[in-house]
């Protein structure tokens, strides 16, 4: 479960969406002194999967095996008996198994997000995004596969060594039942995480400030270049809780945008699209120690430099408006990430940690759009603002969570 939810947040909640289009099309801003607040919700349909780096969809797990490794340091008893175990065959300790288990997780998300916006000039607009999270995280443990210890057994009596395989199954026969203590032990004692369980947080997500420059004043169309930084204000996640994510990537990212859209003539069908570009700075970071290319999981933490991968957005979106505050719209987006970069001491775990860090995201989203702008501009209404309704799918893409989301918007110019 660790790999794939680790990048959720991170990953693809852009929470509150560009705030380029504050009046209609990409490309509009504010007028000189004209302020506007965002409110937003954002919630996410149950993750419980994600899609590989062969863009095959997976469950989200965590796997244990309670092999001899693990369970000698279970408690006094464990290592005295796997002790004697190893001391009668080096071959049995290394075949021994009391089982595997897996941990089954889906996470929940919630976001409320504020935004701030100021017309500079009829031609710049300064904002804000500022998201707090909500998030909860449920476990569920099972047995995947049993116990080995009658077929190491059997092995021993096969190649004649029946007094080493009796006191064998002597010994295992002390070892305490399998259960969900013994789990935990493992994943405690022999790893130093904390206990698996049901998680939950909440706290500040990462900063937005930037600035939207309109470069045009064409009449059916138009173009815009935005710039900003992203702050680290989000919580990070703990090493030590395998169901834990951050609420941030950790480090400042800075962007650039650039993108446009027109409107057919004498139709009430308007397109926009546009790409950003994101650098993001690296950074230390306390991680677990992967001790090999199977599995993350480790006991040992080091601080890393982690550089995480270049982001491009790419977004295409089409409206129809029905009446003048009324309108229906339909976007595609797709995001690909590079692969991050890890330095520090030991040269294997930075090259397990780079390991499918780079992803991409094909996503469908569809909203209705409700502005009485275009009324108060006319007369027809006292007060301006806008509120926006939509719902998105991701439908591929490579080392990723599958998720839905739902968005709830609400925007106020004074």
């Amino acid at each position: 479960m660790l790999r794939s939810m680790t990048p959720i947040l991170c990953t693809f909640l852009c929470l509150l969406s560009p705030l380029n289009r504050v009046l209609a099309a990409y490309y509009d801003t504010l007028p000189k002194g004209v302020r506007m607040a965002v409110l937003k919700q954002v919630r996410t349909g149950t993750i419980d999967s994600a899609f590989d780096r062969q863009q095959q969809e997976q469950s989200n797990f965590f796997r244990v095996n309670l092999d001899a490794g693990s369970l000698e340091n279970y408690n006094e008893l464990t290592q005295s008996i796997f002790e004697q175990v190893r001391s009668i065959s080096e071959e049995a300790y290394n075949e021994f198994s009391l089982g595997e288990y897996e941990a089954q997780g889906s996470a929940n998300v919630q976001v409320n997000g504020a935004g701030l916006a100021y017309g500079l000039s009829n031609r710049l607009t300064l904002y804000g995004t500022f998201p707090w999270y909500k998030a909860q995280v449920n476990l569920q443990i099972e047995r995947t596969k049993m116990s080995n210890n009658q077929k190491v057994v059997e092995s021993l009596n096969a190649t004649g060594n029946g007094t080493e395989a009796q006191i064998l199954k002597d010994l295992a026969a002390q070892i305490p039942d399998i259960n969900g203590g013994v789990v935990q032990s493992v994943v405690t004692n022999g790893f130093n995480y904390k206990p698996l369980g049901n998680w939950q947080a909440q706290g500040m997500g990462d900063m937005e400030i930037g600035a939207i420059y309109r470069l045009t004043d064409w009449a059916y169309s138009g173009l815009a270049v935005s710039a900003g930084v992203v702050l680290p204000t989000g919580r990070q996640d703990d090493p030590d809780i395998l169901q834990d994510f951050a609420f941030g990537d950790g480090q400042t990212d800075v962007f650039a945008e650039f993108g446009g859209g027109f409107t057919i003539p004498n139709t009430r069908w308007s397109f926009d699209s546009f790409a950003r570009f994101t650098y993001q700075f690296s950074h230390n970071r306390v991680m677990r120690v992967p001790e090999s290319r199977e599995s993350p999981y480790s006991a040992e933490s080091m601080i890393f430099e982690e550089k995480l991968g270049n982001m491009l957005d790419l977004t295409t979106s089409a409206t129809f408006q029905f009446k003048r505050w009324f309108g229906v719209s339909g976007a595609f987006l797709h995001r690909s990430i590079g692969l991050a970069e890890y330095r520090s001491p030991n040269e294997f775990a930075n090259e397990i940690r780079a390991l499918e860090t780079n992803r991409t995201e094909q996503v469908v989203r569809a909203g209705i759009n409700f502005s009485t702008v275009p009324l108060y501009q006319s007369g027809d209404f006292f007060l301006p603002f806008a509120a926006n309704i939509s719902a998105q799918q991701i439908v591929s893409g490579t080392n990723t969570p599958k998720y839905s989301r739902f968005d709830v918007e609400f925007r106020f110019y004074f």
